[in-house]
């Protein structure tokens, strides 16, 4: 049940994102997926994370057009680094838990906005990129906290669910 919870809301975010991305331009809106891998390297062993963030990965890296392996690669990276981190920090800080998520998307827009400034066929002046990456960092320094807490207590809401499933089929004296 876990994982179709975790497939559900990757698919839900990838077309969340693909359809606002038409509303909106690359400024204000960041890898909304990013903020998952942050939940996942906080809350989930990587049992549970890693088949989900494989499939992300890869669909991420089907549907940009770019270069095919660096949203894989990024959210493996930011999968270890959120797990290396947590080592030292306290997981459920109110104050930790948004500068984690900021850092991710800020790591992740300045790996995407450079492989695509090294596969461009004509040189980007550094100044071009600046506020696209700093929109994308701002944008997610703002909402992915908000996202991670409805990630949060989604996963509680099925936990609930799941338990009261549990529940009943035990009082049935089904094995």
């Amino acid at each position: 049940m876990i994982y179709v919870y975790h497939l559900v809301v990757c698919l839900f975010l990838i077309l969340f994102q693909t359809t606002l991305s038409t509303v909106c331009g690359p400024t204000c809106l960041y890898d909304l997926l990013v903020p998952l891998v942050v939940y996942l390297g906080v809350y989930r062993l990587p049992r549970e994370a890693l088949p989900v963030l494989i499939l992300a990965g890869l669909a991420m890296d089907g549907i940009s057009g770019g270069v095919f392996g660096v949203h894989l690669s990024a959210y493996l990276w930011l999968y270890v680094g959120v797990r290396w981190a947590i080592q030292f920090l306290h997981a459920g800080n109110a104050i930790l838990l948004p500068m984690l998520v900021t850092i991710a998307v800020a790591f992740k827009s300045i790996v995407v906005a450079f492989s695509a400034v090294v596969v461009a066929s004509a040189p980007w002046p550094v100044e071009a990129v600046f506020p696209v990456v700093s929109g994308q960092i701002l944008w997610g320094a703002l909402t992915g906290p908000l996202l991670m807490v409805a990630l949060v207590r989604g996963q509680k809401v099925v936990d609930q669910t799941t338990g009261n499933f549990r529940a009943e089929k035990n009082s049935l004296g089904t094995p």
